[in-house]
């Protein structure tokens, strides 16, 4: 297991759910439940294609639950584990009737789990908001032999098609990542930019996948997406506005002030990756 170096300030789970908390709020909580893209059927897949067996598996930053819950109906038991209050209790909610899947609010580098008994660890756009060298020796300690880490990223949603031209549009999204949320983006790592190919290793001799979906939409939906950014609850928090208002000024920048273009239907491209590692046997 190749791992190296840490982050002082990742020593205290009361200090990680305080600074990494991008999602305190019940609000918004539920607007990244809400907007944020569903889980890709190809991630589905490599899960199932190369977990040793189905017996267990941990969703680490599990969130509201939609990375956790589509592995009910496949395995015998899953845990998710997430820092933030307002999530698992969206995720506990979903989970009320699914009896195989536990939500545990607590720190990801500390899994309620026993040693060697993990078939599968899933992360799902979590690489740049953590530790990862933490997180390994903590995947390594509950991976059974055989068992897997995967961990699926994506990029920005990119608009390739509407009404009023797909380029001017993507450049006003551009404006509101680069410029209206200027410096308060979390990611320092590079990793969603270079599609995880800069990760460092777990075990030798990694997979990596990516590819390209194409979804339909409105602007609206666009606009919303935008809300679920890691940078939206910075925002109002230095400016002193809420979830709506700050909607009001994403829509005044993504729609030249027309609110009318809200319901112009557009195709958006994500492209998205996954990173596989599996332990030695």
């Amino acid at each position: 297991m190749t791992v190296n170096g840490t982050h002082p300030d990742m020593t205290s789970t009361t200090n990680v759910v305080h600074k990494y908390d991008l999602f305190s709020s019940g609000e918004a909580a539920e607007l990244y439940s809400r907007y944020q893209p569903k889980l890709s059927e190809r991630v589905v897949d490599m899960v199932l294609g190369y977990s040793p067996d189905k017996a267990y598996l941990v969703d680490v930053g599990c969130g509201s639950g939609s990375s956790a819950l589509p592995f009910a109906a496949h395995f015998d038991r899953i845990v998710g584990v997430d820092y933030s209050p307002a999530q698992c209790q969206l995720a506990r909610e979903r989970a009320a009737e699914i009896p195989n899947v536990q939500i545990h609010q607590g720190s990801i580098y500390s899994l309620p789990v026993g040693d060697g008994t993990v078939s599968c660890v899933i992360g799902v756009m979590i690489a740049q908001f953590i530790d990862l060298h933490q997180l390994y020796r903590e995947v390594d300690r509950v991976l059974k032999p055989g068992g897997i880490l995967i961990l699926h990223g994506k990029s920005s949603l990119i608009p390739v098609q509407e009404d009023q031209g797909g380029p001017e549009l993507t450049n006003r999204l551009i404006y509101v990542k680069t410029k209206l949320f200027k410096g308060l983006f979390h990611d320092r790592t590079q990793f969603n930019i270079l599609k995880y190919s800069n990760l460092p290793l777990l075990y030798p001799e990694p997979i990596r996948e990516e590819w390209t979906e194409t979804n339909e939409g409105t602007v609206a939906g666009l606009v919303d997406y935008c809300l679920t950014w890691s940078a939206a609850l910075k925002y109002c928090n230095q400016q002193g506005i809420t979830f709506p208002e700050l909607r009001d000024v994403i829509s005044s920048h993504i729609t030249c002030q027309n609110p009318s273009l809200e319901q112009t239907k557009l195709c958006t491209n994500l492209d998205l990756f996954a990173w596989l590692s599996k332990k030695p046997t």
